[in-house]
């Protein structure tokens, strides 16, 4: 199997157990161990991530995070190139100002 090919498996696997992860992993989990004097699981998955991506960059990101699943699902959705020259109108932006 390609590295692409498992990169993207991956990332779809990732987006379909979010759910699950985020339960798992929510600050809310952490905050409430802390408060109770306990390091939960969800503190030291964290902190193992934080350091990975300190270490080794952006793999987090480019294998396992949902959003990079979501990505990936809109590629498979839309897989044109933009015309060459195109702009993207920001007339909308004005709604904010």
């Amino acid at each position: 199997m390609k590295r692409q090919s498992v990169r993207k498996l991956l990332l779809l696997i990732a987006l379909f157990l979010f759910p699950i992860t985020i339960y798992y992993f929510s600050p809310y989990v952490i905050i409430q161990g802390a408060m109770e004097g306990v390091i939960t699981g969800s503190f030291v998955v964290f902190l193992g991530m934080l350091i990975g991506a300190l270490l080794f960059g952006r793999l987090f990101c480019g294998y396992m995070c949902p959003a990079g699943g979501i990505q990936e699902c809109a590629i498979m959705v839309n897989d044109k190139s933009p015309k060459q020259g195109a702009t993207i109108s920001a007339g909308w932006l004005h709604l904010w100002s």
